[in-house]
């Protein structure tokens, strides 16, 4: 995982990685090939009561030449 600090609006230097989200800063603070390693900037108690649009999250950016990415169980 590498740390730093980039706003979301040059999310195109990503492609194909996991990156880290802090929507209160509308930046990416953190970015990495898996999403393993960047899950403990991304995962909180069920204790944890703070709204869901504070906390950060995980986002797998799509490279050009993919369309976006659908998860499905």
């Amino acid at each position: 995982m590498t740390k730093v600090n980039v706003p979301t609006s040059k999310m195109g230097k990503f492609e194909g990685k996991w990156v880290v989200i802090d929507p209160k800063k509308s930046a990416i603070i953190a970015y990495s090939d898996n999403l393993d390693e960047i899950s403990p900037l991304v995962t909180r108690p069920a204790s944890d009561t703070r709204q869901s649009g504070t906390v950060p999250y995980s986002f797998l950016v799509p490279r050009k030449n993919e369309g976006p990415y659908v998860l499905s169980e």
